[in-house]
């Protein structure tokens, strides 16, 4: 009866531990998101590169969530991915709850003394229940939507349209600017024709400082 109470309790500590760690993990990666334009944590800073690729490459994220996602399940700690910790931690809870169930029913059926049967199935009960308050304490599975949310946040409000402004949007922008230098100096031009054909009998004469003032009008034109 000991041993088995032994290995329910060792097997609960660890269950909590491992639930502890993945939150921990979780706080520590949405405290980075939260800051991501200028966060240093790798994560933040691949996801940053690879979507910069992807516009880059002219290709875009079409679903920014889906992209989010996966490269946050390749994400490791310890060298082991996150989501297989958060495994770890339910597959521990259901041994735990496994075991005290087993030695429960083995105390019940062998042993004479009524009290030890009573005594571990309130300790599998104890132990059980602590992880259960833990992981509704914890809630894991919110704060993964929480860095989610983060994440996608300044992707798609931040990241995303300061992107296709600098790669989709910079072809038109150059051309609006030709465009509309080209114009400026056609008026300018016809009004220099104009102010000439209104003077036809005097020649228009310009100093040196005056030719170097307008030439240097026209390349900012040009330019």
């Amino acid at each position: 009866m000991i041993d088995s109470l032994y290995v329910i309790l060792g097997l609960g500590a660890f269950c909590a531990v491992i639930k502890l760690a993945v939150s921990r993990m979780y706080r520590k990666l949405i405290r980075e998101a939260g800051q991501m334009g200028k966060s240093d944590h790798p994560l933040m800073k691949m996801l940053m590169k690879k979507f910069e690729a992807c516009y880059q490459l002219k290709m875009g994220v079409e679903n920014v969530e889906i992209f989010v996602d996966k490269y946050l399940n390749s994400y490791k700690s310890a060298g082991i991915h996150l989501y297989t910790w958060e495994i770890m931690g339910d597959a521990t809870f259901g041994v735990t709850l496994l075991t005290s169930v087993i030695a429960n029913l083995y105390i019940a059926v062998t042993a004479d003394d009524r009290s030890a049967a009573v005594s571990s199935l309130l300790a599998g009960i104890t132990v059980c229940g602590l992880i259960l308050l833990e992981d509704m304490l914890l809630n894991i599975r919110l704060k993964r939507r929480l860095l989610m949310v983060e994440i996608l946040d300044y992707l798609e409000n931040v990241y995303k349209p300061r992107l296709e402004n600098r790669v989709f949007k910079r072809e038109e922008m150059e051309e609006y600017h030709r465009e509309y230098f080209d114009e400026e100096r056609a008026q300018l031009d016809e009004l220099l024709s104009m102010k000439q054909a209104e003077e036809p009998a005097m020649k228009i004469q310009f100093t040196k400082e005056e030719e170097a003032i307008i030439e240097e009008v026209l390349k900012e034109y040009i330019v």
